[in-house]
């Protein structure tokens, strides 16, 4: 059943059965969460998608440690993507590399913190859609081979992801959200440029996000489960919606009774 599906369920429910349900499936995973292995789990998706915020939902629901890609108060995450809007192909590979360390130190954070955790990103974006958008921008053909060697370098290295979340939305969802929360690195770049178009890079990247279920696999870097999170449709406010995702996360982690 499709997220989706779920939801259209939850939408014909009385309010005290949607309740009912809410406290069940929460105690459910944070016990599991809590006391059986650990879990990680990733969410991924477009620029402006509402990431940071559903890995904050998640953490306080179920008890998931979050871990972000925090640009707004951490200097280390801010000084890197802030070089790289400045000029993405000249500062590609750097920011790249760079992203890489990051990425890596907080994976290896995530995974030896007590209990399970929650991660805004993975490098699987970066490998698969980051660098693929660099080259039709004009990165030389020789720095992404160089980029893709060292990435794969590592792959070994990240600790095993058991549930990967996909936020998919229209660009011009992506964009309104972006300009909302008017990030001063991003509102100076072609980021907050008003038509979004097929050349913009919202749209580019959110194009190539459609296709990275296949990529993982085909890789073969990510062969486990992904819940699609269509956020033109999907309320974090709701209820019902948050319930029937969290219904979702259970049945995707073989959680007892689910």
């Amino acid at each position: 059943m499709s997220l989706s599906d779920r939801i259209k369920q939850y939408e014909e429910l009385p309010d005290h059965e949607v309740i009912q349900r809410m406290i069940a499936i929460e105690n459910s995973l944070r016990y599991s969460l809590g006391e059986e292995r650990q879990r990680l789990i990733a969410v991924e998706g477009n620029i402006g998608t509402g990431k940071s915020t559903l890995v904050r939902l998640l953490g306080t629901k179920v008890g998931l440690k979050p871990f972000l890609e925090d640009v707004d108060s951490n200097p280390i995450w801010r000084s890197i993507i802030d070089t790289f809007y400045k000029d993405r192909v000249k500062y590609g590979t750097t920011t790249q590399l760079a992203l890489l360390a990051a990425r890596l130190a907080q994976a290896k954070q995530a995974y030896q913190v007590p209990g399970s955790a929650i991660i805004d990103r993975t490098y699987w974006a970066d490998l698969l859609v980051f660098v693929p958008t660099l080259a039709e921008a004009g990165l030389p053909k020789g720095e992404q081979k160089f980029i893709e060697r060292e990435f794969m370098k590592f792959v070994g290295e990240f600790p095993p992801v058991d549930l990967l979340i996909l936020l998919t939305s229209d660009p011009k969802t992506a964009h309104q959200r972006l300009v909302q929360r008017a990030r001063g690195s991003e509102m100076a770049t072609d980021l907050a440029g008003e038509v979004v178009d097929e050349n913009h890079y919202l749209t580019k990247i959110g194009d190539k996000y459609k296709a990275l279920p296949d990529g993982l696999r085909e890789r073969k870097l990510y062969t486990g489960p992904i819940i699609t999170v269509d956020q033109d449709q999907f309320k974090v406010t709701n209820s019902r919606h948050t319930t029937a995702l969290l219904e979702e996360v259970a049945t995707a982690l073989q959680v007892p009774g689910y």
